[in-house]
């Protein structure tokens, strides 16, 4: 396999040796170049001799002498040049068996590959290594990774899996242990699957473990209204979701004891789910399961805080409405109700319902084009509108469904503002709308 060059660092050594982007990086020192990962680590070394292929079909071997660690100044288009590692299983909750026909078909990849998990954090299951991946996490030290576990219990992991090399994972985790490799985890709470005793002793298998297993995330499943043909579930209800929170809450007691961190950690839609308060920072440690969605509500919490005692008494009359999903209204309330302190400023709540997901899709980032229309109607014509980052595909400008901003812009009459999906994000698209209205009333 290769790497397609998508650009050149200005004045690196590959600059001073006429790679430019278009070119392709097919081996260092004879050694194929599959992957970010296998570049950075053989392009270490203080002699090399690199393969290119030019963008004309010509192929150039270069010899180079560098300083050790020198980068060479390559980016490429891709992370993985080769392959992507598809996930091997069927698991009984996956979120991409539940989508809804006829979307973006890279929408419908499975993603299990090792090397995102070490490079983006992306969760994967253990299931579908062959024995040269196990020998390049252990040789390069690719830790920490980022494991679902969902179940320690042989049998069960493999029916919830639909895998048969499911079963293994106590062995796979004790493997990286014993390699060195730390691990971040995972458990889909699965009501009647894997929750109860079940649940505490996956919890205690994967404690045992630890500092090999640093961190144990618990997150309930979710579940569209696209689950026709597949396996029975049911999604974690409110007495649950309590249920779970004080078992947590006695597991992060001991485990603080015997271990100095909290080390099991719950989502917070089990917080939202049991009408229950957001848990303080300490909880959280060093929110070391924040991409899973894990502390995410008191980051934002705490990052208001800090920026309260900035903001303006008064700023000139603003009315502003905010799409959201019905799960974020629960910790964007009191946030509201202090904005609107200000003297000036009307800030308005817009809870769009996923029509699209169905079933218990409530979470801000699975918002479509067509519900966020749904909800505005005309109603908002000509209404200064916020619609959170998150919402749209990395970089673009796009949602979920495809729809673009400027086609909700167009249908709505709203007066869209894109804001990014943090309290400064939030303050500084608000106050930045009031300072134009005042420039307005000016003009």
């Amino acid at each position: 396999m290769a790497g397609r060059i998508s650009g050149v660092s200005n004045g690196s050594i590959a600059a001073e040796l006429a790679i430019v982007p278009g070119d392709t990086l097919i081996a260092i020192n004879g050694q194929p170049i599959n992957d970010i990962l296998d570049y950075e680590f053989q392009a270490q070394d203080d002699t090399l001799v690199v393969e290119i292929e030019k963008f004309n079909g010509e192929t150039w071997l270069l010899e180079i002498d560098k300083d050790y660690d020198e980068t060479l100044g390559l980016e490429f288009e891709e992370l993985v040049f080769d392959r992507l590692r598809p996930c091997s299983n069927r698991c009984i909750f996956c979120f991409v068996d539940q989508l809804p026909e006829n979307m973006r078909g890279s929408l419908y990849i499975k993603d299990d590959d090792y090397r995102h998990s070490f490079i983006n954090g992306n969760f994967i299951t253990l299931t579908n290594l062959r024995d040269k991946d196990w020998d390049k996490i252990i040789r390069m030290h690719l830790s920490p990774l980022y494991v679902s576990v969902h179940c320690t219990q042989t049998e069960l992991r493999e029916k919830m899996l639909m895998n048969r090399r499911a079963g293994s994972v106590k062995q796979d985790l004790q493997r990286l242990h014993e390699a060195g490799i730390q691990v971040h985890t995972q458990v889909v709470v699965c009501p009647g699957w894997n929750d109860g005793g079940v649940l505490q002793e996956t919890i205690e298998d994967l404690a045992s473990l630890y500092p090999g297993v640093l961190s144990v995330g618990l997150v309930p499943v979710g579940m569209t209204g696209h689950r026709s043909g597949l396996p029975e579930l049911t999604s974690v209800s409110a007495d649950l979701a309590g249920a779970i929170i004080e078992a947590t809450n006695a597991n992060q007691a001991r485990f603080r004891q015997a271990l100095g961190v909290g080390f099991v950690y719950a989502a917070d839609e089990f917080y939202i789910k049991a009408g229950r308060p957001i848990p303080s920072a300490d909880y959280y440690d060093d929110f070391c399961q924040i991409e899973n969605g894990i502390g995410l509500s008191r980051v934002f919490l705490e990052e208001f805080h800090e920026l309260e005692p900035g903001l303006p008494d008064t700023v000139p009359s603003t009315q502003v409405y905010i799409v959201t999903g019905q799960s974020a209204r629960v910790v964007l309330a009191p946030v509201i109700k202090r904005l609107n302190q200000i003297e000036g400023l009307n800030v308005q709540l817009i809870e769009v319902s996923n029509q699209f997901f169905g079933g218990g899709v409530t979470v801000t980032g699975l918002l479509t084009g067509r519900d966020i229309l749904a909800a505005l109607g005309q109603a908002y014509w000509g209404q200064k509108v916020i619609i959170p980052d998150i919402v749209l595909r990395d970089g673009c400008t796009v949602l979920l469904d495809d729809i673009e901003i400027d086609e909700i812009r167009r249908v709505s009459g709203a007066d869209i503002r894109i804001a990014a999906s943090s309290a400064p994000g939030l303050i500084e698209s608000l106050l930045g709308i009031a300072a134009n209205n005042n420039g307005d009333e000016r003009r």
